[in-house]
This record gives C-alpha cells, sequence and structure tokens, in this order.
C-alpha cells in the first residue's frame, strides 16, 4: 500500500479486464496507510468489472505502531469500505488449532514433520496460520522426495518473525551461547545505518516485553500455579498487558523453559541493563555507536544471567 498511491490503485483497477471477467487488484499491507488517502476517491464510481481486495496484514515495529494499525487505522478503513458498500472479511484463526491445522496441510501434501519442529515452526511464525501455511509449502518443496521435514529444516529455511530472533536472542543468553546471541542481534540490526531506529522501534520494546513475559512466568512457577490460569492472588502482582495467560499455549511453555533457568534477583538486574542501554542510545549516559551499544546490552545481559564474564 505504501508503494504507490491510491489514485493509482483506482486507475488499475478501473481499467476493462482483458479476456476475464474482473479486473482484479489486490493490495497488500493496507495499515501503512490511513484510510484519509480515500477523501477524495469514490471507491463506489467504480464499474462492476472492478475488484479491488485491500489486505491488512499483520505488521512489525514498536507496539504503539502496531496498536495503532490495528485499532486507529484498521477502523478507518473497514468504516471506509463499508461506506461505499464493500465487504469486509475479518479472520481471526484460534492460535489453539494452529497445530492441528498445520498437520492437516502437511497431510493433503503428503509429508511428515516431526512434532518439534511443528512446535519450531509456530514459534518462528508467532503462530501466524496464513504464515505457517505458506512456510510449510516451500519445506514441501525443499524436501522434495524425501518428504520427511526435521527442526533443522525449519530453522534454516522459514523466515522468522522479529519477534522469534528477540526470543532466540534472549534464549541464546540464557543458555550462555553469546556468539548466537550476537548472531540474533545483527539479524535484528541488519545495517549499520539502521541500528539505533532499530533499537527504538523493535528490539527494546519487544526485549523489554520478553522480558516482562519471562518476570510472570518466574512468579507462576515461584507460586506452583499454571501459567494459562493463576489465581486473582498472582494476577494481582502482573500488569494487564502484556499478560502471560493471554499468551498462547507454545509461548507459555516456551516461556515456562526459559523462565526456569532464571531467578527474580537476575531479572531485575536485566530490567536496569535495558534502562542503561536506552539512555545510552539516547546520550544520557557515556555510550559509543549504536552497534557497540546494543552488543554491549547483550554481553551485560549474558553476566548477569549466567554470573560469568
Amino acid at each position: 500500500a505504501d508503494a504507490g498511491r491510491p489514485e493509482d490503485w483506482i486507475a488499475s483497477v478501473g481499467t476493462s479486464p482483458f479476456l476475464a471477467e474482473r479486473r482484479t487488484l489486490v493490495v497488500r499491507h493496507l495499515l501503512r496507510v490511513d484510510a484519509d488517502a480515500l477523501s477524495s476517491i469514490d471507491l463506489g464510481r467504480l464499474p462492476e468489472s472492478s475488484l479491488l481486495i485491500l489486505v491488512a496484514d499483520d505488521e512489525s515495529g514498536s507496539e504503539d505502531r502496531i496498536r495503532r494499525m490495528k485499532t486507529t487505522v484498521r477502523k478507518g478503513w473497514e468504516k471506509a469500505v463499508a461506506g461505499c458498500k464493500g465487504y469486509v472479511w475479518t479472520f481471526e484463526p484460534n492460535p489453539k488449532t494452529v497445530r492441528a491445522e498445520l498437520k492437516a496441510e502437511l497431510q493433503s501434501q503428503g509429508v511428515k514433520m516431526t512434532e518439534r519442529g511443528i512446535d519450531v515452526l509456530i514459534e518462528m511464525t508467532g503462530s501466524n496460520l496464513s504464515r505457517a501455511l505458506g512456510e510449510v509449502e516451500k519445506l514441501s518443496l525443499f524436501v522434495g522426495q524425501d518428504r520427511n521435514i526435521g527442526e533443522g529444516d525449519v530453522r534454516d529455511l522459514v523466515l522468522p518473525s522479529r519477534e522469534w530472533n528477540v526470543f532466540e536472542m534472549v534464549n541464546s543468553i540464557v543458555a550462555g551461547n553469546v556468539g548466537e546471541a550476537l548472531r540474533q542481534l545483527r539479524i535484528l540490526i541488519t545495517n549499520n545505518q539502521k541500528a539505533e531506529a532499530a533499537a527504538f522501534q523493535s528490539i527494546l520494546p519487544q526485549l523489554s516485553r520478553q522480558l516482562r513475559l519471562l518476570w510472570q512466568a518466574r512468579i507462576c512457577l515461584d507460586a506452583g500455579c499454571d501459567l494459562a490460569n493463576p489465581p486473582e492472588s498472582v494476577l494481582a502482582q502482573m500488569p494487564e498487558k502484556p499478560s502471560i495467560a493471554k499468551e498462547p499455549p507454545f509461548r507459555q511453555a516456551a516461556l515456562s523453559r526459559t523462565a526456569g533457568k532464571l531467578t527474580q534477583p537476575r531479572l531485575r538486574r536485566c530490567f536496569a541493563i535495558l534502562s542503561d542501554t536506552d539512555a545510552r542510545l539516547k546520550g544520557a549516559l557515556p555510550g559509543f555507536s549504536s552497534v557497540d551499544t546494543l552488543e554491549r546490552m547483550v554481553l551485560d545481559l549474558s553476566q548477569a544471567i549466567t554470573g560469568r564474564a
């Protein structure tokens, strides 16, 4: 949607179809553009041969950006489409049924995947069914006549969400694998010029969210209660957002495994390191380049969690 103007969409879909009943145009990542861009365009005047499909894809970035897209921007587009008598379809798959849906798709394609491979695929795609199904097709083509997909194939081929990269970075830090943690950090940074932007837009917000969820998991483990249904006395100690009780089952299991290796004092130290990193990037504390500051954060987190310099 942000690669062209809405006027261009209308001009394209409004032309006469060639050897077909309809002239179809699909616009992806709709939420990157406000519906106000259509204020001077009357979608209702499109010819009957026009089929304009607007897709509100999942987006990445800071929590504020994602929240705005899912609420203000999305509602604006729904109102605009409904106003010109268009059809609005909301697809909300149940995260609890993703595994069953994936197994059905694997069976239909005649391939097998290990249970751990399915777990990793769900984690890497953030339990997004449409993304996971697309990756299954790619994996099926890759294994060819072998027809068996392992965990290694999934890790090598699937394009992970940025949230998963942060999760893997934290897991690597907890496991003492600093080299892998730094590798995940560099994937998130992509290049030196965008390091600071990536830090404020995704790395620090997602890392903060991950640590808050791990802290909640640690509280549940200390209280001996279920992460999916903690008692009111435990919930009273936790924030409403993010809430570990509302996380999908696969993520609750992963958080429980990681939190089992942590203590609350170490988690408190991690929050302090995250705060210092934010201050260094903003110039409130002494620091070097953005990349150096983020790498120092990883090393400091590793020392705080493992106790090894």
